[in-house]
């Protein structure tokens, strides 16, 4: 029954990212996910209460993904500046939303519920820490006061530059990308001198 259980939540899950691939958000229903799974949409509530239920834990899968994304440590010899590394994070993350549409309707689209979104927050929050953690790997950063905020409130500028795009062309535009990177720039701009001192290949520690 255990098997049988994880195998319907996993049909329901690939039906919730079939459906986001070919629909909006708003005009997907449980019953459309239930019927794209073959599985009766009396059986569906035993897995999940309701379609929010479903998109929360894709969603959180998709932030997973995000969150092991953005963690990857660029190569030494891809940096110059702390700019660099800014334009690759966001650079990587456009890559993924291209590639995935669901993981756009659901986390960029601004169409979630709230209980969705803070979720997403709570991921930023990680990212934050690993994105300090990166640029404290390549260069000597100056003592920075609340930088968990800084760097969390950096996230939620990108984010909210992506959603903008999202909900008015229905996926993230060159023009928006360089909105969101000259955004998070001008922001870290205001806590770091445009020239870091970079530490030398030799003492990095290889991995974060």
């Amino acid at each position: 029954m255990q098997a049988r259980g994880i195998k319907r939540r996993a049909e329901l899950k690939a039906a919730t990212r079939e459906l986001l691939t070919e629909m909006d958000i708003s005009e997907v229903t449980f019953a459309d996910i239930a019927q794209r799974a073959d599985v009766p949409k009396s059986s569906a509530y035993h897995f999940y209460a309701n379609i929010d239920d479903i998109y929360a834990e894709v969603a959180s899968e998709y932030g997973q993904q995000i969150l092991e994304l953005l963690s990857e440590v660029p190569q030494y010899e891809e940096i110059d500046g702390w700019q660099d590394i800014v334009d690759t994070l966001i650079d990587r993350c456009i890559l993924f939303y291209e590639q995935e549409k669901p993981a756009r309707e659901l986390i960029i689209s601004g169409k979630t519920s709230a209980a969705i979104k803070q979720k997403d927050r709570n991921n930023d929050m990680i990212l934050s820490a690993k994105i300090y953690a990166i640029l404290d790997h390549f260069f000597e950063l100056p003592q920075i006061n609340n930088q968990s905020d800084i760097f969390y409130i950096w996230i939620e500028i990108v984010d909210v530059i992506f959603t903008l795009s999202q909900m008015k062309y229905g996926f993230i535009t060159t023009s928006m990308a360089n909105e969101a990177k000259r955004a998070a720039k001008a922001y870290l701009g205001t806590y770091l001198e445009p020239t870091l001192v970079k530490k030398p290949k030799s003492v990095l520690i290889p991995a974060l």
